[in-house]
């Protein structure tokens, strides 16, 4: 009996130690928690409100990168997959791309590029990648942003280990 109880208590521990739900990022909703990029002609800004995160496209040059924001210094590991989830809303439906690469030349990805379609009501969005190819401490997420002139709003983003 004893050796079936401590069988079990070694299976949840173990189980526990496994499954680690904590979120690799920085707040969502704070300025400082985002690296926002502006480049070549296109324009825009961040700002906090409320629980969100707000990004506004005031000028696009009609590619997404030109206009970017990413929570940086990501210590991910090359093989192990991850789970990023958010939820988003847009002042009026947009695409966007959702990615993670590294943040240093060759800003290479490393295995998340998702287009994203973005509606008028927040909504939850979730994928699962598996890191490749990564630096220590020096991968980032976030959205390119700068196909068109927008705005959209991010909450509760999370990055987890799966």
């Amino acid at each position: 009996m004893r050796f079936v109880f401590a069988l079990a208590i070694l299976a949840a521990t173990t189980s526990s130690l496994l499954a680690d739900d904590t979120n690799l990022l920085k707040p969502t909703n704070k300025v400082e928690s985002w690296q926002f990029e502006q480049q070549q002609g296109g324009e825009g800004s961040a700002k906090a409100e409320e629980e969100a995160i707000v990004f506004t496209v005031t000028k696009s040059t009609g590619t997404n990168w030109h206009v970017q924001s990413f929570m940086t210094g990501l210590d991910l590991k090359d093989g192990q997959t991850y789970q990023v989830t958010f939820e988003a809303k847009a002042a009026k439906p947009m695409s966007i791309g959702l990615t993670a690469s590294i943040g240093e030349e060759d800003w290479h990805q490393i295995g998340l590029y998702e287009e994203v379609y973005i509606g008028k009501e927040f909504r939850k969005y979730s994928y699962k990648f598996t890191a490749q190819d990564v630096r220590k401490d020096k991968n980032r997420l976030g959205f390119s942003l700068g196909s068109q002139v927008g705005t959209l709003y991010v909450k509760n983003m999370t990055l987890i280990s799966k």
